[in-house]
């Protein structure tokens, strides 16, 4: 009797799964072979640059593992050890194997190209996975993994301005896609990809979510007649929002507890929208000459964009010519073309750049490009062609910019070297008047700025601090963190005071203390923090059960408002 694992069929299927994830691991370490692997070295900006402010992000976070703090809300490995709160307002969720690439030995170098090879394979994965979801085609889901993934924007971000944040969410912007696809043209009771997706997307840049935001709107505006004749459409959106917010209340709350109660400069800053689009002509340029050294879609989703516009009525599948016509008009908003000081004061000001758009715009170009409406790729052969100049393309682009600019090539030794001041461009998690300049160039270790008292034994281990004092006259002492919400003096021993936060001095922790004692203080979990991170667990676990239920057929869930399928309509 002839095993069903052992089926001529089922090994064919094996087989291909296998060739596939080797193509995709392949590809994503030639990806970036020559910026990061090649003679050991890789390029980068090092100094005060978003490269330097993301490692020391895993830096932090490998060192807080070594200390058994899983999950820290204050990174201390920044300042020299004032700490930096960067934690709450920009999640570790995606820094994890990074980190743990630490802790098994390998270096800073090291670590990050790992996790650059990682992040280049998950998104080739999900693509192809998300894209083979809707059309049952291998060849057009690999078109579309390979087009999406080494897209030029998304190589751009990986190799020249090394932002992990929205490198980790490219990896789900196809599944929060597959979601918006399923709401308003297909099953809308599969609206967990959109939940998925957009939590995933929250959870590795916050600034992501807002495009995507926009993108939905667009969507529903394409959709209005269809949402008319079929509004549990909307209440599957609304299910998927409600979801999406309980399952990162442990991101939101936090952060707008900590807004709350201290000045940012991030709340305060002022962003140009108008000041950093680019020109057309400077976008078209840089696409056409295929550079990874600014802020372009490149020469292929240009070419898709103009195609879009000359042939949109000759797309015939509706969610194909929603997805094409947004993804160009996003390419075109990202420049100079569009009016932006009409939006320079409202929220999308939030978004910093409109070059972001080109994200948006290379997922729904990649959906046109391997979609192929208009049967230019209909032979495989056209197909394997299209893959193949695509990667021929990404790695010509990255052998000029490792070409162009030769010094910025680091060994790994020079690049393990970390720069703990490096806090990025806009030091936006700082409180509004911090100087970094003065907090560098301070020493590390209490200061008594009123009164007299002797202080012996100083240690510090991450958020831990600790002295003791005696003959102190109601000594005001200043400690060497900055006095983010969440500090506590409440294990000190003798007459400590509460902590406060001493604005006149680089907003540093300062206690009182009189007499003679110990003081203790420490990062505490509020309780704000501790009622987010369990709501955000409950709903997880809430989702999984109905899912296990449903699974089971247990309850038929289709038979609940807002959750029956369009074919049930």
């Amino acid at each position: 009797m002839q095993l069903t694992f052992l089926n001529k069929k089922n090994w064919k299927k094996v087989a291909i799964i296998v060739f596939t994830i080797a193509l995709f691991l392949l590809v994503s370490i030639l990806a970036v072979y020559q910026a990061q692997i090649f003679q050991g070295k890789i390029w980068s900006f090092l100094g005060t640059s978003d490269d330097r402010f993301h490692n020391m992000r895993i830096e932090g976070l490998y060192h807080s593992l070594l200390r058994h703090q899983y999950f820290p809300f204050i990174n201390m490995s920044f300042m020299d050890g004032f700490g930096y709160i960067v934690n709450i307002f920009y999640s570790d969720f995606l820094l994890y194997p990074a980190a743990f690439l630490r802790l098994m030995g390998y270096s800073s170098a090291q670590a990050i190209v790992g996790l650059n090879i990682l992040l280049t394979f998950l998104t080739m994965g999900v693509s192809f996975l998300c894209f083979f979801k809707i059309k049952k085609e291998y060849w057009n889901s690999l078109v579309f993994s390979f087009v999406y993934t080494l897209s030029t924007y998304r190589m751009y971000d990986v190799l020249y301005r090394h932002d992990l944040g929205e490198v980790g969410a490219f990896i789900f912007l196809p599944i929060a896609l597959l979601g918006i696809y399923e709401i308003f043209y297909g099953e809308h009771k599969n609206w967990l990809y959109l939940t998925f997706g957009m939590i995933g997307i929250i959870y590795s840049h916050a600034i992501t979510p807002i495009l995507m935001a926009i993108v939905i709107v667009a969507v529903a505006v394409c959709q209005i007649g269809e949402l008319k004749k079929t509004p549990t459409r909307l209440l599957s959106l609304c299910w998927a929002t409600i979801c999406s917010l309980l399952l990162t209340a442990a991101y939101f709350l936090p952060m707008l507890e900590q807004v709350k109660h201290t000045k940012f400069v991030l709340t305060q800053s002022n962003s140009n929208l108008v000041a950093a689009a680019a020109d057309f002509s400077d976008m078209a340029h840089a696409s056409l000459n295929n550079v990874y050294n600014q802020a372009n879609p490149g020469i292929l989703m240009l070419f898709a964009a103009i195609v879009v516009f000359i042939s949109l009525t000759k797309v015939e599948n509706k969610a194909v010519r929603d997805f094409s016509l947004i993804g160009a008009v996003m390419l075109l908003c990202s420049t100079k073309l569009f009016p932006w000081e009409l939006l320079n004061k409202t929220p999308i000001k939030m978004i910093q750049f409109p070059w972001r758009f080109y994200m948006i715009a290379s997922l729904l170009l990649a959906v046109f490009i391997a979609a192929d409406p208009l049967g230019i790729f209909k032979k495989k052969t056209m197909k394997t062609m299209l893959i193949v100049l695509v990667m021929l393309t990404a790695i010509s682009a990255e052998y000029r910019l490792v070409t162009d600019s030769p010094l910025q090539r680091n060994t790994y030794e020079a690049y393990n070297k970390s720069e703990p001041y490096s806090i990025g461009a806009g030091q936006e998690y700082l409180p509004i008047g911090t100087n970094l300049s003065k907090l560098q160039r301070s020493k590390h270790k209490p200061q008594v700025t009123k009164g007299k008292a002797k202080i012996t034994n100083f240690k510090q281990y991450g958020t831990r601090l600790s002295f003791n004092f005696k003959n102190a006259k109601h000594a005001k002492v200043d400690l060497p963190i900055i006095g983010y919400y969440g500090f506590q003096s409440t294990q000190s021993k003798g007459k400590v005071s509460e902590l406060h936060v001493d604005k006149t001095n680089n907003n540093l922790a300062q206690v009182t203390i009189h007499g003679k004692g110990k003081v203790v203080v420490d990062y505490f979990e509020t309780t704000t923090q501790k009622l987010a991170r369990r709501t955000s667990f409950l709903s997880l676990l809430v989702i999984i059960a109905v899912l296990f239920i449903n699974k089971l057929n247990l309850i038929d869930f289709s038979k609940i408002e807002g959750l029956k399928s369009s074919k049930e309509k």
